[in-house]
């Protein structure tokens, strides 16, 4: 058990009521959207944190919080910064700290994963009438 985080992206299919055999279709259903992983933390409670209390109203439940670009570029702000607040809970483990071997390892994989999904996001894509960023924690 402990503190799993995933960073997911959506690309929701058009739709064509007109002519519906115009749709994406997978095993004869009408696809919804498409779902990419695009990144993954394990026991990093202060990012956890920073993400609830300022895109969730401090709701913890592990529901999906979706998150803008400009939700992204405020996160990676904050890490950059290293601006996440000290956040703890049961089976949470704890963030790498300033100091410690392992925290410029686990800053630089947090700002390659949220430069990337701000970079997918920008991405212009026909095939989809949008695209969304989802966070999810669970433990």
């Amino acid at each position: 058990m402990g503190l799993d985080m995933y960073l997911e992206g959506r690309k929701w299919a058009k739709k064509n009521y007109d002519a519906p055999e115009k749709n994406n279709i997978i095993d004869e259903f009408s696809l919804k959207y498409q779902t990419l992983d695009i990144g993954y933390w394990r026991k990093h409670p202060n990012l956890h944190g920073f993400i609830v209390e300022n895109f969730a109203d401090g709701e913890d439940e592990c529901q999906e919080i979706e998150l803008s670009i400009i939700d992204l570029e405020k996160i990676l702000e904050a890490v950059n910064a290293n601006e996440l607040p000290r956040t703890t809970g049961f089976f949470f483990g704890e963030s790498a700290e300033p100091g410690d071997d392992d925290y410029e390892e686990e800053k630089n994989d947090t700002v390659e994963i949220l430069t990337k999904a701000i970079k997918w996001l920008e991405l212009e894509d026909d095939t989809f009438c949008f695209k969304s960023v989802i966070y999810q924690a669970s433990w």
